[in-house]
């Protein structure tokens, strides 16, 4: 993995599973039907969160037709729940408490970048510390050579404190457990195919899969640029690696959305330092901070905005042996909310 030099002169879960389809094919035709779970946050115009919404509230669509929903569910760390239950805007077996957090630290090669990832892992510490509920799981990861797993999801702040240590440290990490994590990553990959971000975050995904919520990781990186990939004089990342689009799908298929933190907070405005941070947040709905001033008010920025989400479950069929992406629209039937929605999913893999 080429690093980015500062000294450069100018960077649904959808969870495929048999189902019974709501809306049976026609007699004779050969489809696969696969349940798709798709996350989303509903906000007012003054973007705060919306309770109480259910499956009729929403309208989704592929490819201009609109899909029966079939449930709702809502996840929520209880913070915009000041109700007593049984006045709260939903039926107690809707609400689920579990949110999950991963800090990734892609660590730079650079000695200079150093301080920033201590500064990095301080953010992380004190969410651990201070922001971390009852409800939520947090899990921590690394890159260098290779994708590393400091900490399997948990709620245990000694656990997880000695994982933020040990990201710094440039340490083997862990291989073996039974988590969400490591009961299910291939370790093969892990060991000998995650040589660059892009394939350690496809290692990562593609052991996320089998966890029904959304994903919220914390991506530290000073940029991703694969070694190969030209790059102009003027800074602009020319071509697209092929390790990239696995990585999307991947990510999308796990439901797993991605908040990139630039780690060099004065990094000038080179494309080459931010063009692959900016793309992958957006494409997994989640959101790229560019040039931080310090990291700590970031986390708990993103902390905030993962309060509450619905988790939205429809069938889909395609034809069957076939594969692709799908692209999915997520709109509101009332006009004065808005809702932010994973953009699409993998099938037939």
């Amino acid at each position: 993995m080429k690093r980015l030099a500062l000294s450069l002169a100018f960077l649904a879960l959808p969870l495929m599973a048999q189902n019974t389809p709501t809306n049976p094919p026609k007699f004779g035709e050969n489809v696969d039907v696969n349940a798709v779970l798709i996350d989303a946050v509903v906000t007012d115009r003054g973007g705060n969160q919306i309770l109480g919404l259910d499956k009729q509230d929403f309208v989704v669509k592929e490819n201009g037709v609109e899909q029966t929903i079939d449930s709702i569910d809502y996840f929520t760390n209880r913070k915009l729940l000041n109700a007593p239950e049984e006045k709260a805007p939903f039926r107690v077996e809707q609400v689920h408490e579990e949110r999950y957090f991963i800090f990734f630290f892609d660590k730079p090669t650079e000695a200079q970048l150093f301080d920033e990832v201590a500064l990095a892992r301080r953010a992380a510490r004190d969410f651990v510390d201070h922001q971390m509920r009852e409800g939520d799981r947090v899990a921590v990861v690394g890159h260098d050579v290779r994708l590393k797993v400091y900490s399997d999801f948990t709620n245990n702040r000694a656990q997880l404190d000695r994982a933020i240590d040990d990201a710094g440290r440039f340490s083997l990490g862990i291989t073996n457990g039974d988590g969400p994590i490591l009961g299910h990553v291939n370790k093969k990959q892990m060991m000998d195919r995650s040589g660059t971000v892009y394939e350690a975050l496809n290692v990562l995904a593609d052991a996320l899969r089998s966890l029904k919520a959304r994903k919220n990781l914390v991506l530290f990186s000073a940029g991703i640029l694969e070694q190969g990939q030209s790059v102009t004089s003027e800074g602009v990342v020319l071509t697209e690696s092929r390790y990239y689009k696995p990585m999307i799908e991947a990510l999308n298929a796990a439901n797993v959305t991605v908040y990139g933190i630039n780690l060099q907070r004065n990094a000038p405005e080179v494309p080459a330092f931010h063009q692959t941070l900016d793309r992958l947040t957006a494409e997994t709905n989640g959101e790229y901070y560019r040039r931080p001033v310090n990291f700590e008010p970031i986390v708990k920025k993103i902390e905030q905005a993962t309060n509450g989400y619905y988790l939205i479950t429809y069938t889909s069929h395609h034809p069957k042996g076939t594969s692709g992406y799908q692209h999915v629209e997520v709109s509101l039937r009332n006009p004065d909310l808005r809702v932010r929605a994973r953009e699409g999913y993998s099938y037939g893999q």
